[in-house]
């Protein structure tokens, strides 16, 4: 079951290629997974890359001199993980091509790639001592190429995503940080110079964190307050300077039910600055329902001059500096004037309701609003979860795998209990081929309420130094004292998504604002959207999830672990494996079945 006959295959004429390779495009990345059997002396694999890169992308220092015939620019993808025997592997910075530096695994997300971007991959095993290796570079020693993939977070149908980079993307960071003042000098520099920074409009590195969500969020606005139309917004939290200067520009089109955030107070108002400035200028209704519920919607309806709804945007961003900038979020586009009506309609109840969720509403909630048959949309609060019964349904029906990121979703009766009972051998509803992979983070991502891994269904509780991704350059642990000043500005990951299947031939994403818990259905006003039959969108999902993942993961294990080993035997089917690791190849090879859409 290890690879020379199970993965071979060949592409077109020619001896058959022994590794095998799939490439799925993010919205700000690739994530590629490779097959292979036992390749005797093999100390690793390089990445190679031809790529068309779009506006604004970086040329990689390892590009070739010209583009070939068809417009793509070969490279060699780098890496920052080098021999444990190599000095250069302790050196801070340092990174080599992956014929110097090649990768032991099977799985890889490459950063190096942009939005609009066209790729394609080919891995070439690299053998021999780390300091004389050479390629197999021959047919049916090397992979074929891939077929071409395009970069971005635009879907193929009605449904999109979009992602921002957040303090998570730290290693991307470290590259563009302000290097000075000396954090020796001060130590709080650090952290004050990112909350001026993500505070800051135009700044480089705030549109950097803010990534493409931030891009798409705005072209939206833009497009729609310059054809005249109008937008209805639910919000928890608003304060982000270059989103309230696009609301208010609107004006009396702008009609906004907000919120009043999470205080500990009735009548307290997280929010009183940007209120103030939109008061008398655009269309606010004030719903002040915390601390007995928080109206935790993130919702926007488009609609043309008429007040006609066009589109809607929903997901987990709440519109502050922190959650455009250092939390991981998502932002999904639902371009269905069906889906957005439903939204007007519910945005109409909550403003009619003011700061009460009156019974009329749960019971109305408690019906899904079914778009169409691949689409559900659900609002809280309701009296029954009912929304988690659905959901809890499709997670059971898993056949291959389950992705998640969740923040905070609480004790009991959530989505996470359900995985959980998935992965765990005592669970009612156990599935051991199952491939489970995720990150809980419980607010805020302390010590009493740490971030959780869950790395092929095994529970890893991270440890302080996991917790806040910016661990992975000490330049970055300056900001978490600043920040942690700062309401609703931690290090976290934010977003809400649980992926089934998503190679599978019913993928199924679920996402919103909902945490994903009985208090998210039952008290708190909330959107769960579910989009089953939807390949391009879970698959976008499933690689920025791999992506955090690695990320905290990373994190866990850098301290500890050696570097690359100059020899053969990290390979899934090394000859004379142990009974320990022949059932550890067993669980890789699930996983890269998972990536495969075997199963």
């Amino acid at each position: 079951m290890t690879g020379n006959t199970r993965h071979a295959g060949g592409h077109g004429a020619g001896p058959a290629q022994k590794i095998q390779l799939v490439v799925h495009a993010g919205s700000d990345d690739a994530f590629i997974a490779w097959t292979s059997g036992f390749i005797a002396e093999c100390r690793g694999f390089a990445l190679l890359r031809k790529i068309k890169r779009g506006a604004g992308s970086p040329e990689s220092p390892t590009a070739a001199a010209a583009p070939d015939a068809d417009g793509f620019v070969n490279e060699t993808v780098s890496s920052w993980v080098g021999f444990a025997d190599d000095p250069k592997t302790y050196e801070p910075g340092a990174r080599f091509p992956t014929t110097q530096w090649p990768i032991q695994k099977y799985l890889w997300s490459d950063f190096a790639v942009k939005s609009g971007d066209v790729v394609k991959y080919r891995i070439v095993p690299m053998v021999g001592d780390y300091k004389a290796l050479r390629a197999l570079d021959g047919d049916g020693d090397a992979s074929a190429w891939s077929a071409p993939v395009t970069i971005g977070g635009d879907g193929e149908g009605k449904v999109s995503c979009y992602f921002n980079r957040g303090i998570v993307a730290s290693q991307w960071l470290s590259r563009v940080l302000p290097s000075d003042p000396d954090p020796k000098k001060d130590k709080l520099e650090k952290g004050r110079k990112l909350v001026d920074i993500i505070a800051t409009v135009g700044d480089r590195t705030r549109n950097f964190l803010a990534g493409h969500l931030r891009v798409k969020l705005l072209s939206l606005l833009h497009e729609t307050r310059g054809a005249g139309g109008h937008i209805y917004a639910a919000l928890f939290e608003l304060e982000d300077p270059e989103i309230v200067a696009e609301l208010k520009q609107f004006r009396k089109r702008g009609h906004i039910v907000l919120g009043n955030g999470s205080v500990k107070k009735k009548g307290e108002d997280e929010n009183s600055d940007a209120r103030e400035e939109l008061a008398s200028l655009c269309d606010i209704h004030d719903r002040f329902t915390a601390p007995r519920a928080l109206a935790h919607n993130k919702f926007i309806v488009f609609c043309d001059s008429d007040k006609k709804p066009l589109r809607v945007w929903t997901g987990s961003t709440n519109l502050t500096e922190s959650g455009l900038c250092t939390q991981a979020n998502n932002g999904l586009l639902i371009d269905d004037p069906a889906a957005a009506q439903a939204y007007l309609d519910h945005w109409t109840v909550l403003k009619d309701a003011g700061d009460a969720s009156p019974a009329e509403m749960k019971e109305a909630n408690q019906t899904p609003h079914d778009i169409h048959e691949d689409l559900t949309v659900w609002f809280t609060p309701m009296s029954e979860s009912n929304d988690l019964e659905q959901a809890g349904e499709l997670i059971r029906g898993a056949k291959q795998g389950i992705l998640f990121l969740m923040f905070n979703p609480g004790p009991r009766g959530t989505l996470l209990n359900d995985i959980i009972e998935l992965a765990s051998p005592h669970g009612p509803h156990y599935k051991p081929d199952l491939y489970i992979q995720g990150v809980l983070n419980q607010n805020p991502g302390t010590d009493k309420n740490p971030v959780v891994l869950f790395n092929r269904g095994e529970r890893i509780d991270a440890n302080a130094d996991v917790v806040l991704p910016a661990a992975i350059d000490e330049r970055l642990k300056f900001w978490i004292p600043e920040l942690e000043k700062l309401p609703r500005a931690h290090a976290m990951v934010h977003s809400k998504v649980v992926i089934v299947d998503p190679y599978g031939s019913d993928p199924v994403v679920m996402t919103g604002s909902h945490n994903m818990g009985p208090k998210a259905s039952t008290v708190n006003d909330e959107n769960f959207v579910i989009v089953k039959g939807d390949r391009a969108l879970a698959s976008k999902y499933a690689s920025k999830i791999m992506e955090i993942y690695n990320q905290y993961r990373w994190n866990g294990s850098k301290h500890d672990w050696p570097g690359l080993a100059n020899k053969a035997d990290w390979q899934i089917g090394a000859p004379g494996a142990d009974a320990k690791t022949q059932a550890y190849d067993r669980r890789r090879e699930r996983e890269l079945d998972f990536w495969f859409g075997r199963g």
